[in-house]
């Protein structure tokens, strides 16, 4: 049996096989500070959306958004059907934790000598056809109050 297929996909073939999924599984994942303690400046909120885009980026996350309060942490992400979501909030919540104190001496003290996040965490799941509209809500609770001042 014959097979004429394009040649990029010939290509693709001798190179060993990989499945393509066309589907990715969105969540939205919530998790607080130690204690619920409001620690979270807006320098430790640039610098943990920088860490989770690049621990989005390494690991093959599909980053939506990134929102964060004093006291917790929403991170709206797109996952293929082989990769885990608890393995994906333990990669960020680990990198991003151990980046944060590092980087970040007072948090320390203000957690009294405890990690940054607590060990609990929600998860949702969000249909494709929802996900605009719960980008929107988060953006619009966590948006800076400048950003609100110049929309209205």
């Amino acid at each position: 049996m014959e097979r004429n297929l394009a040649p990029e996909i010939n290509q693709a073939l001798l190179g060993g096989w990989e499945p393509v999924y066309r589907s990715q599984l969105h969540y939205l994942v919530t998790w607080s500070t130690r204690g619920r303690r409001p620690v979270l400046k807006d320098r430790h909120i640039r610098a943990l959306r920088e860490l989770i885009q690049l621990a989005c980026a390494e690991r093959g996350y599909t980053l939506v958004e990134t929102c964060a309060a004093p006291e917790h942490v929403h991170v709206l992400v797109g996952l293929s059907p082989t990769q885990s979501v608890a393995s994906a909030v333990r990669e960020l919540k680990g990198r991003t934790g151990m980046a944060l104190m590092s980087q970040f001496p007072e948090l320390r003290v203000w957690l009294r000598a405890n990690l940054v996040w607590d060990e609990r965490y929600s998860v949702e799941t969000v249909s494709a056809m929802r996900l605009d509209r719960v980008r929107d809500r988060l953006r619009a609770l966590h948006a800076p109050e400048e950003d609100l001042a110049e929309a209205s």
